[in-house]
């Protein structure tokens, strides 16, 4: 291997000869590594979405859905092997450009892409389409005319860069609706969906030339319009002020779907705290809490132990901060910016001056650094957190009380981790859904969304789709001017 490897920050069609710089240097295990990203300006922005267009008309406009799900199959397939060179440099270089630990890097991508082979993929789609060939072509329906779904010709993505690989959702989403791809990376994390752009154009150089990947500064407005003039769709990962920017751009007749700020929380009932599972139940919290530092919309901020098992609500705080200890030297958290180290040290010193007062309150926290921090409350509330380990522990009588305290919070709601007897677990998630909770999952697998489920609790294929009806009149029609018909 060479002493000095360029690796590039971007995708785009070969047609393509790109300008480059080194835009950061990273040494991991003695090799240096030069990240190349291009100089971009707005006509190169617009020619590059043009040029995925045009691809897309001779390429994954004529391929059928099942065509398309076996290519991304076999593309994930690569990704499921260990000495997968573009798998090894993830796990090389992602840690280093985002300060996550390896090891749950390398665990994450693995359990991640899991997600996208072909058995996940049908999944995901015959949840939204009972007949997913209507992708393809008009099919017959219930009501007696033919239907076809159609995608978007192109779609704009602005990724989040809080999670490594979160990209290729929204990217693996175009390709199903057969749309061409223009994906906007932050230096955050720039780097996973080329990687996997790259193996796409190992398995179908004809797919892979409807996809672009550029690496940009938000809030650069004359590369966004661009962006979104060359594209009919827009996608948006990250804060609302990034949301709301964007919006700002997209004209009112293009669609436009956005994924803001949300907060998540955990319920823990008193049957889940008895000898035999209450160890697991703190365990399996605190790995909610480390894996990526709380930077998942899906992460707990919040979690509510309900009194009346073997062990008190403090009880369970003081454990889960032992196991936030144990967390910490298995799986460093990242280093944290100024500001974020900042705000963490401010929420313990607001919570240590009312503990001052208040004997519900106690901070349980790492010395000398701030590695971990759990705050117990015996008034519970839903409360956000600066996130990087930071969890709010609420102790609360019956966790049927939880619902009316989310209602204020409805627009901001995300997932709940939830751990009840089989008796309660339907008639909370009602109770949760009616608060505006969209997805409830085992505590353990909060940040592991399934395939097929509702982000935001919308569709992710049908918000993408135009369905075009042919109505029984037009078609009776047609057979009039066939010239074999009597």
């Amino acid at each position: 291997m060479a002493d000095n490897q360029k690796v590039k920050l971007y995708w785009v069609p070969t047609a393509f000869k790109l300008e480059n710089k080194t835009v950061k240097t990273l040494q991991v295990d003695g090799q240096t590594y030069r990240l190349q990203a291009p100089e971009l300006t707005a006509e190169l922005v617009t020619s590059i979405g043009n040029a995925c267009r045009i691809a897309r008309q001779h390429s994954l406009a004529n391929m059928t859905v099942a065509e398309i799900v076996t290519i991304i199959d076999q593309a994930i397939e690569k990704w499921c092997h260990s000495d997968y060179p573009q798998r090894i440099l993830a796990e090389k270089l992602l840690p280093a450009i985002t300060g996550y630990d390896h090891t749950t890097v390398a665990l994450e991508i693995k359990r991640f892409v899991r997600n996208f082979r072909k058995k996940e993929l049908w999944r995901f789609i015959d949840t939204e389409l009972d007949n997913p060939a209507i992708l393809d072509d008009f099919h017959p329906q219930k009501s007696g005319q033919l239907t076809k779904a159609i995608g978007p010709t192109a779609i704009f993505h602005v990724f989040s860069s809080n999670i490594p690989g979160l990209q290729i959702w929204s990217l693996i989403m175009g390709l199903i609706t057969k749309s061409a791809n223009l994906g906007k990376t932050s230096l955050s994390e720039p780097l996973f969906p080329v990687l996997f752009s790259q193996t796409l154009a190992e398995v179908s150089p004809e797919l892979a030339a409807t996809i672009a990947i550029l690496p940009w500064k938000g809030g650069t407005h004359d590369l966004e319009q661009a962006a979104i003039d060359s594209t009919n769709a827009t996608i948006v990962y990250g804060s609302d002020q990034a949301v709301k920017s964007i919006h700002a751009l997209v004209p009112d007749d293009k669609i436009f779907l956005h994924y803001g700020y949300k907060i998540s929380f955990a319920m823990i009932g008193a049957e889940a705290l008895t000898p035999e599972y209450y160890p697991q139940m703190v365990q399996k919290m605190a790995e909610d809490i480390a894996v990526y530092d709380q930077q998942s919309c899906l992460s707990p901020q919040t979690v509510f132990v309900e009194a009346g098992g073997t062990i008190t609500p403090h009880q369970f705080a003081q454990l889960l901060a032992k196991a936030l200890t144990n967390n910490q030297l298995k799986w460093p958290r990242a280093k944290l910016t100024t500001s974020e180290a900042v705000a963490v040290t401010r929420l313990r010193q607001e919570s240590q001056i009312q503990a001052l007062t208040d004997a519900t309150i106690q901070v349980i926290a790492s010395p000398d650094s701030t590695a971990w921090t759990v705050v117990y409350h015996q008034k519970p509330a839903l409360m956000s957190s600066p996130l990087n380990r930071t969890i709010h522990v609420m102790a609360i009588d019956d966790l049927a009380q939880v619902p009316a305290l989310l209602r204020p919070y409805q627009p901001f709601l995300q997932s709940c981790g939830l751990a009840v007897a089989p008796q309660r677990l339907l008639e909370l998630g009602s109770q949760l859904g009616d608060a505006g909770i969209d997805r409830i999952c085992a505590i353990g697998d909060m940040t592991r969304a399934q395939s097929g489920w509702h982000h935001d609790g919308r569709f992710n294929l049908l918000d993408l789709l135009k369905m075009v009806d042919i109505e029984l009149g037009a078609e009776a029609l047609a057979e009039h001017f066939d010239p074999d018909v009597e």
